[in-house]
């Protein structure tokens, strides 16, 4: 029986559910699929489900990735079929087979112009995303050769480009795939010393079964497929921030011989002080005795340590300082309500830290990139506590302003794609591919995001440290904590590349590379 072409829409969830996240593609082109074999995982903002191939047959296009923002009825999946009930499906043209629009959650910009699309050596067209790629990895789209396109009309996409990449050839001198040390990252006038890391979690455990109580209807087997925790560290009544915060960096310090009176820069990173005035890192500065330290707290929410390595790495290359702490710690469960069930499985307490000095030595910290989208003000927040709102109401009628609040639809959509832009931004102002990356340290904010972007960006989720299931989403603390927690289990290798990313509150992006 002859087969034919046909192409499956976006599946319609209903007149108010518009947009689907995709989670994850299951299937990739030129793979045989099974009638009802699941073949991608998708997310509305009202459930996450599996979606069934239709029917047997050869998948021949994917017209969208993980983390992408599909509208119901655009193009989602071709199919080579022989399956007759599906002709009303079948594809006229080839060229009818066009990428489905993707929607990203950033603010409305002018629509810049479109390159014209560019033949390779191989007589192929290359997408604009592809061209961007190849360039920012070094390479002109025009020269190379034996690239396969799945795009359109047989264009080279950017997922295209990457697996090839990934896979190529090396040159003739023999050097093999593996990772090796690139001139390019090593130590330069923007580099400093990461002398030491170090974290620091509460004793006590909170197991997911616990907070079910609250919610009756709910199982342990759902809230893991939905965040990836099992359990995460709670502080006891008599623990505080600064004495977490005090633990992770002794931990570090342990590692580089350096004395507490030699550091002259503290800058903690914290949405909860354990109070508003003085700043807690003028507490540390004292509860660790160097009382004469430079010292301020900064607020950037789960991107705040990274933002904070970027103001203590500046301040070395400046001279304001020689040794600078950069610690964060987060005391979560203070401010969460055990009865939201958008949050009250999500988060947990803990601390880290890392040790920057203007030694040559040690493993060089590059520049971070920091950035934002401030339209997303609202996703995550608490409103109580500050000026406009610094005590609750008596009656308590505006207890839930205190607790942290989550909008987790718009930070699913948004997450996917600002964590891979973050990576792909950091690969591109390196000249690194995918498979130049020993290591990815996220924050750690749901284990369904961390998929989709190891998706997006194609590095394999094995190469990204993940410590969720055990200590939660700790905010700011949290790629400090599973920095602290790689190099404690001795994972990395001299020269390994590592790269922080992260999405918080405000929102604001932040992402960079470090060279173990």
């Amino acid at each position: 029986m002859a087969t034919f072409l046909i192409q499956i829409p976006v599946p319609s969830m209903g007149a108010t559910v518009n947009e689907l996240t995709v989670i994850d593609l299951k299937v990739a082109p030129g793979e045989r699929v099974a009638k009802g074999r699941i073949a991608a995982e998708l997310e509305s903002d009202k459930s996450v489900f599996e979606w069934e191939a239709p029917c047997e047959g050869t998948v021949r296009g994917l017209h969208c990735r993980a983390g992408d923002i599909i509208r119901s009825g655009d193009l989602f999946i071709t199919i080579e079929t022989e399956d007759e009930s599906l002709r009303h499906l079948e594809s006229k043209t080839a060229e009818a087979v066009a990428p489905v629009a993707v929607v990203k959650a950033a603010v409305a910009v002018a629509a810049p112009s479109v390159p014209a699309p560019v033949e390779a050596a191989s007589g192929s067209l290359w997408t604009p995303r592809a061209q961007k790629l190849a360039r920012e990895a070094g390479l002109e789209p025009a020269r190379l050769e034996g690239l396969v396109g799945t795009g359109p009309a047989g264009r080279i996409t950017g997922e295209d480009f990457q697996a090839w990449l990934a896979t190529r050839p090396q040159a003739a001198s023999g050097v093999s795939n593996a990772i090796s040390p690139a001139p390019t990252v090593g130590v330069t006038d923007t580099t400093v010393c990461i002398a030491g890391v170090g974290y620091a979690v509460p004793k006590n455990i909170r197991p997911t079964s616990e907070i079910l109580r609250a919610f009756p209807g709910r199982t342990e087997a759902e809230m893991h497929k939905l965040t990836g925790i099992h359990e995460r560290r709670y502080a006891d009544a008599d623990e505080s921030a600064t004495s977490l915060a005090a633990t992770a960096v002794r931990n570090a310090l342990a590692q580089t011989g350096i004395e507490p009176a030699q550091i002259d820069g503290i800058v903690l990173a914290t949405i909860i002080p354990d109070q508003p005035v003085p700043s807690m890192a003028s507490a540390l500065a004292k509860l660790l005795g160097c009382p004469k330290a430079l010292a301020f707290d900064l607020n950037a929410a789960c991107s705040g340590w990274l933002y904070a390595l970027e103001v203590g790495r500046a301040f070395i290359q400046a001279g304001t300082a020689r040794t600078v702490v950069v610690v964060t710690a987060e005391l979560l469960s203070r401010i969460t309500n055990p009865n939201d069930h958008e949050t009250a499985f999500l988060f947990g307490d803990g601390a880290g830290a890392a040790v920057l000095t203007d030694a040559p030595g040690g493993h060089r910290l590059h520049r971070m990139a920091l950035s934002g989208d401030a339209d997303l003000f609202n996703a995550i927040q608490r409103p109580g506590g500050g000026a406009r709102q610094p005590m609750p109401c008596a009656d308590g009628s505006d207890r839930n302003d205190f607790y942290l609040q989550m909008d987790g639809a718009a930070v699913f959509k948004n997450a996917v794609i600002a964590f891979a832009d973050q990576i792909e931004k950091a690969l591109g102002r390196h000249g690194l591919a995918a498979a130049d990356i020993a290591w990815i340290v996220p924050h750690q904010a749901n284990e369904r995001i961390l998929r989709a972007v190891s998706k997006r960006v194609g590095i394999p989720y094995e190469k990204f440290v993940v410590t969720i299931a055990k200590y939660g989403n700790t905010s700011g603390a949290s790629v400090s904590m599973a920095l602290g927690w790689a190099a404690e289990e001795g994972i990395f290798k001299a020269g390994d590349r590592i790269i922080f990313c992260s999405v918080g509150a405000g929102l604001t992006y932040a992402g960079g590379l470090l060279v173990w």
